[in-house]
């Protein structure tokens, strides 16, 4: 019983291990958390270009539109800069 739970949570903890962190003003983040808000600053500034060029009232559930394209950019963020 024990060596099976000892398998189980084994690569759980490899993992928790491979997360970058930053420090900003001596405090540490994690990394995925400033890809994040830098991809909800993105996506919220490319807000103003959708209503100009009139592509944003085709996006029909906005919330759900804005949030999948600053996850996006998020992950977009870490491939390019941390990967």
């Amino acid at each position: 019983m024990r060596l099976s739970h000892l398998v189980r949570s084994c690569p759980v903890s490899f993992i928790f291990g491979c997360n970058p962190v930053i420090s900003v003003a001596g405090a540490n983040f994690p990394v995925w958390m400033l890809c994040l808000f830098a991809g909800i600053l993105v996506s919220l500034s490319l807000r103003p270009v959708f209503v100009a060029t009139g592509i944003d009232e085709w996006m029909t559930p906005r919330p759900l539109i804005y949030s999948c394209l600053a996850l996006a950019i998020a992950f977009l963020c870490w491939l390019v800069i941390w990967r």
